[in-house]
């Protein structure tokens, strides 16, 4: 990427994807990812996220979170194997 200030060279040569791999997100590797979030610092501890999981194989959990997104984000979100939403609480 071309960045207008220097930055860790992760963030420069993130890629991001226009299209998503066909295959599906094991439980496991679901698993991973939410703890990785689990741990994940936050101001005092408080850890105020929550998060709501549709793997493709769950068509129900999966057709009513594609539900909640906007229609031009469905467009490119239906063909993803997993939908991740976060939500955040704003206040201690």
């Amino acid at each position: 990427a071309l960045t207008r200030h220097p930055v860790h060279a992760l963030v420069e040569q993130r890629w991001s994807p226009w299209r998503f791999a066909s295959r599906a997100v094991s439980a496991e590797e679901v698993g991973s990812l939410l703890e990785a979030a689990r741990w994940a610092p936050s101001a005092f501890n408080e850890q105020p996220w929550s998060y709501v999981v549709a793997r493709r194989e769950e068509p129900e959990a999966f057709e009513r979170l594609l539900s909640l997104l906007v229609p031009g984000n469905q467009l490119w979100a239906r063909h993803a194997p997993l939908l991740l939403l976060s939500v955040a609480k704003t206040s201690f």
